[in-house]
């Protein structure tokens, strides 16, 4: 199949996003905010390209839906939009079923952030569907996608438990532990990347929660999440980036 080239503009955008904040000390992080907002703006037009789509595939005009998202994915880099190409190449709806072609898309949108395609490319990697069985590339995906993350969050949990004396008696020790435990976990996948984790550690130094409150490693985090396409970011963004109180 012909690959799709993803808008050029975007593209660069979302790279060197990436690669300023790879490296990026606190003070970097509003050195992102022109790219923040440049991406931000774009966001209502591919918003309105996403209801279109859907508007399609609600009434199953499937093929119809296929040039629409390859259109999005062309002018916008839209990570939903490969993942949904994915999807109807997997169950061959408004196209030939090609579960490479599935494969192809799962990956060009999981490098892009998109959990749902992580989650199908590690299960295509681990059962070798459209290319070839890989159970380190599974467990790559899985890892990204899936398990740490929701470790991750148990662990924050616990934490609360334990803080809060609702379900256990207040252990500030245990509370500190898990709370470590669940930092620990969300900077590992933060290396690989993993915009979940950039804003959950975003959300940790914005709260003071295991680490020193810290507006500008706040800022950091969260933009390196919006960069690998986390939208909840923006408001939290938004909100940092306004009067100081």
């Amino acid at each position: 199949m012909a690959v799709v080239t993803p808008s050029v503009v975007m593209l660069a955008l979302l790279l060197a996003m990436r690669a300023a904040l790879a490296s990026a000390s606190p003070d970097a992080a509003g050195a992102c905010a022109a790219d923040v907002h440049r991406y931000l703006e774009r966001r209502p037009a591919v918003r309105a390209s996403e209801r279109e789509i859907i508007a399609l595939l609600d009434a199953k005009q499937y093929r119809r839906a296929i040039p629409a998202l390859k259109s999005a994915v062309t002018r916008y880099a839209d990570p939903w939009a490969g993942d949904t190409l994915g999807d109807l190449y997997a169950a061959g709806l408004g196209v030939g079923r090609s579960t490479s072609a599935a494969a192809h898309w799962y990956l060009w949108s999981a490098e892009r952030g998109d959990p749902f395609a992580q989650w199908r490319l590690a299960d295509s990697y681990l059962n070798g569907v459209g290319v070839g069985r890989d159970t380190a590339r599974a467990a790559y995906w899985f890892r990204i996608g899936i398990a740490p993350y929701e470790l991750a969050r148990s662990d924050y949990w616990l934490a609360g438990t334990f803080a809060s004396g609702n379900l256990a008696p207040v252990n500030r020790v245990k509370q500190r532990y898990y709370l470590n435990e669940s930092l620990r976990i969300l900077r590992r996948l933060s290396r690989e990347p993993s915009g979940e984790a950039d804003f959950d550690l975003g959300r940790a130094y914005a709260g003071g929660y295991g680490v020193a409150r810290d507006r500008q490693q706040a800022l950091s985090y969260f933009c390196r999440a919006l960069a690998l396409g986390y939208e909840p970011a923006v408001a939290r963004i938004r909100k940092l980036q306004g009067p100081h109180r």
